[in-house]
């Protein structure tokens, strides 16, 4: 039995085993002649060609045949299974929940192909490597980050990201690294039932006890439209502090 359902980039066609979303764009020049009692949102169509770049990307750098087991057909095997295992980590840890489909794609792609040797990393060492450099701060504000290699400029992928989002992802990785060193890699793979506590409450490995780290930005209040006209009618222009000095002069 088939349903579909349709959403705001296009619909989706389901069935019991699996759910196929097809988003609806158009080729760039069509882009200027939208009619927005008429079409869908600008943004909604050039969000679907992003897809479809990112698509073609994976096609030609990660999702080679593997006939022949030569050294990059293994490099884009075990890809694939890494980026399968960082889609199953970010649906069970919710500090994981802002890596979008893209970033984990380009990640697993770079944890396992940016090293020192520049020799494709084994599944085990890369899947360790993933977490590291999370934790490390790979996706905080002012770090160089993954630039997208399929958008013009420098454009970072992470700033995708709110800038509380980013301290998460950073300090969910950092538990998890210290549990993963002290034994816990059954647990984080989710080979042992529910583990997302793990990234909120103190858990013990063998005598060792791992402290959730703390989230380190804290989102300033935002001030309302009366509380900023006070503060700029409290401060004296620098004019005016000037006159003052003169006159006690």
């Amino acid at each position: 039995v088939l349903t579909m359902l349709t959403n705001e980039t296009g619909f989706e066609i389901s069935s019991a085993d699996a759910t196929v979303k097809i988003l609806i764009t158009t080729v760039p020049p069509n882009l200027r002649k939208l009619d927005p009692e008429l079409h869908l949102d600008i943004k909604v169509l050039q969000s679907a060609l992003a897809a479809i770049r990112h698509a073609r990307w994976f096609e030609e750098n990660a999702s080679q045949s593997t006939a022949g087991l030569t050294l990059f057909s293994r490099l884009c095997l075990g890809v694939k299974v890494l980026i399968r295992l960082l889609k199953d980590l970010r649906i069970r840890f919710p500090g994981f929940e802002p890596l979008t489909p893209w970033i984990l794609d380009l990640l697993g792609h770079y944890a396992v192909m940016n090293n020192p040797t520049r020799q494709p990393l084994a599944l085990n060492i890369a899947y360790r490597r993933c977490l590291q450099i999370l934790a490390a701060g790979l996706f905080l504000p002012g770090s160089v980050g993954i630039t997208d290699p399929c958008e013009s400029g420098n454009f970072r992928v992470h700033t995708v990201m709110t800038l509380e989002q980013q301290d998460m992802v950073c300090y969910t990785a950092q538990t998890l690294v210290r549990i993963l060193s002290h034994g816990g890699y059954r647990k984080i793979l989710g080979q042992e039932g529910d583990a997302s506590y793990l990234a909120s409450e103190m858990s013990t490995w063998d005598g060792v006890i791992v402290t959730p780290s703390e989230k380190a930005y804290e989102k300033p209040p935002e001030k309302k439209e009366g509380e900023e006209e006070e503060e700029n009618q409290e401060e004296p222009a620098a004019g005016e502090e000037e006159e003052s000095m003169e006159t006690q002069e």
